[in-house]
């Protein structure tokens, strides 16, 4: 785990002047990778790495990494976890190593095979190859997306690229927000797909590599898993047998690291079935918790359950007080190197920050959900044909219901708010339900917000050039499949690279700390693909493979019964409380001028401090935006 930064001429060369902001680029990386530094430069290339030992704690192992031969020079951020195997098959094949970090046998891959080489790791990773002979150079991000890549290619045809959004600031020569892409993240709560704050800077998309050649760039994919596409033709218990099997190999190989780890243990199903699996590998490994003062949002009591039914020796569980939380929100505020409206990413913040100083490599339980149908919409598909055939008129008298009778809340998951998130996707077509369903906002509350864009965009519809015309597209990928693979390819293109793992990466990396997470294995994920609707969700069981996973160990119906529940906190509650002054002065703050309608946001602000409405999401991203604002001040608004 580290931080890449990289500069690619395609005319002259990279001056002093250019060295020296490549240089203090590399610098703001430096908590991505707090134990060492190197360069590699040519006239027309410069290419930099902070490092964050993990595996082979040598120098020898620090990168660039230049093969011996001298011809390629590698740099990236990650782990690729079946280094062992891959070595041992490359030694057959007559390949000779000087260290033994992952580094080199990922160089050694790349140099043998190719771009072919991708769709052998298991890991997560991105970064570069250069090839000091033809000047080819070749960025790469992991297949679902974990560890961050940002892009932008001047006009001149040079390539600046970072593992953080905020190393290319400093770099471009007028850094300008997208005004389009920030309409996007107000109705998202993050940034779409390849979309960034910034006009011309882009993400480098999970599972795809891009090809630089003297100032032109081609794009290729390389790791494509879509439910339905290869079943796996298991049925219910024999599929359990298998998820186990695979499960257990990507937390042992995952496992594998020369630095201390531990395991995030909330208490929830995904946490419980990675804490379990890891045991059997390394039965003295520590489970780290958090406990919440709002006992709505505290998942401790689980937690302790599932490390003594484990066993668990060395079990902490920190408490998350008032000002712990207060200090952290702080932290994000001021440290958020891309806007991002999850609260979940302050409570991350906390437990990194925390459990730091005993471990460096930290195992998780992202991408259940994601992977397994774990989420409420999935319950959610039962009423979509029902609720899809009624009139506009009476879909607006059930919202109008919602409202007036169903009282607003700000517990974790209100009904009120539950209610008209669902409600929120009708009327619509299919394919842009599932977006509008997890929209911070209707389309038509956004477009009072921001008067200044064309009514048209906003249309529930999907066509091309409106705010949900990519998810049309996703849903148009999969033809003749059911709403619940459909469903699971939206949160696995959309909502796991962007949601999850952005605040995981940034929240852990603010703190040095590597967070794995086995559920994402790309073994996992194209078999849980695989598996017919009825056994991944089982008599409608949401999650029912992992659930049973938990049954089969002999944990108690509590844990592998219980519902869904996030890693956050009360942000409705505090914005009526200890955050309301940054609340009340949303409206007026400066960095909003021009992006927003003031007296909009007031009458938003005014709703959620008397208790009419939750409007949390839409706030926060608001709060966030222009905290990032205040962290960039160099970015101009656009046109």
């Amino acid at each position: 785990m580290c931080g890449v930064f990289g500069w690619l001429q395609a005319s002259g060369t990279l001056d002093g002047q250019k060295l020296d902001r490549a240089r203090a680029a590399i610098l703001s990386l430096q908590h991505r990778g707090p134990d060492g530094s190197g360069e590699w430069r040519s006239p027309h290339a410069f290419m930099a790495h902070r490092r964050l030992k993990i595996i082979d704690l040598s120098e020898q192992a620090s990168q660039p990494f230049v093969s011996q031969d001298g011809r390629h020079v590698l740099t990236f951020n990650g782990e690729i976890f079946n280094y062992i195997e891959l070595r041992e098959e490359l030694e057959l094949l007559g390949e000779r190593f000087r260290t033994s970090s992952d580094t080199e046998v990922l160089l050694t891959m790349l140099r043998r095979y190719g771009t072919a080489a991708f769709s052998r790791l298991e890991g997560m990773f991105a970064g570069a190859l250069h090839d000091t002979h033809t000047g080819e150079h070749l960025l790469f991000r992991d297949p679902l997306g974990q560890k961050p890549l940002y892009w932008h290619l001047g006009s001149d045809g040079s390539l600046v690229y970072g593992s953080e959004l905020g190393s290319l600031v400093g770099v471009l020569e007028d850094a300008t927000l997208d005004r389009e892409s920030f309409v996007s993240y107000l109705m998202h709560s993050y940034y779409l797909l390849q979309s960034t704050p910034l006009v011309g800077v882009r993400k480098l998309l999970p599972g795809h590599y891009l090809r630089w050649t003297q100032g032109r760039v081609e794009l290729s994919q390389y790791f494509l898993s879509r439910p339905g596409d290869d079943p796996v033709g298991l049925g219910p218990e024999e599929a359990v047998d298998e998820a186990q099997r695979i499960i257990e190999h990507s937390c042992r190989v995952s496992l594998r690291a020369d630095v201390s780890y531990g395991v995030f243990l909330s208490g929830g199903v995904d946490s419980t079935v990675i804490l379990d699996a890891c045991r059997r590998f390394a039965p003295d490994v520590a489970a780290f918790s958090v406990r919440s003062e709002e006992p709505d949002f505290d998942e401790s009591p689980n937690a302790l359950a599932v490390a003594q039914h484990l066993g668990v020796k060395n079990h902490r569980i920190y408490s998350l007080t008032e000002q712990a939380l207060g200090e952290c929100f702080e932290e994000y505020l001021t440290t958020m190197d891309e806007p991002h409206g999850d609260p979940g990413y302050v409570n991350a913040l906390f437990l990194s920050k925390t459990c730091r100083g005993e471990i460096t490599v930290a195992l998780a339980g992202d991408g259940g959900d994601e992977v397994f149908a774990g989420y409420l919409p999935f319950r959610g598909l039962a009423g979509d044909r029902f609720l899809g055939s009624l009139p506009a008129s009476l879909l607006h008298l059930l919202h109008w219901s919602a409202k007036t009778f169903v009282p607003s809340s700000d517990a974790y998951l209100g009904l009120q708010f539950k209610a008209l998130c669902y409600l929120q996707g009708f009327p619509a077509p299919r394919r842009t339900r599932f977006p509008l369903w997890l929209a911070t906002t209707p389309p038509e509350g956004l477009l009072r917000l921001c008067p200044w864009k064309r009514r048209e965009y906003f249309s529930r519809n999907g066509d091309t050039g409106t705010v949900f015309a990519y998810a049309a597209d996703l849903f148009d990928e999969l033809p003749g499949r059911s709403l619940q693979q459909r469903l699971l390819y939206y949160y696995q293109k959309v909502f796991l690279p962007e949601f999850v793992c952005l605040h995981t990466d940034r929240a852990a990396m603010r703190h040095s700390l590597e967070v794995r997470s086995p559920l994402i294995n790309p073994s996992v994920v194209r078999f849980a693909n695989g598996l017919a609707d009825n056994v991944r969700m089982h008599k409608g069981q949401p999650k029912w493979v992992l659930r049973r996973i938990l049954q089969r160990q002999g944990f108690p119906k509590s844990i592998w019964g219980q519902g869904k529940r996030g890693f956050t906190f009360p942000i409705a509650r505090w914005f009526k409380s200890t955050l309301r002054p940054l609340l009340e002065a949303l409206p007026a703050d400066p960095a909003l001028e021009g992006l927003v309608d003031r007296q909009e946001l007031g009458r938003l602000v005014r709703g959620h401090l008397s208790g009419r409405h939750n409007a949390y999401r839409i706030l926060l991203n608001l709060l966030a935006f222009c905290a990032w604002r205040k962290n960039f001040p160099e970015v101009k608004v656009g046109e």
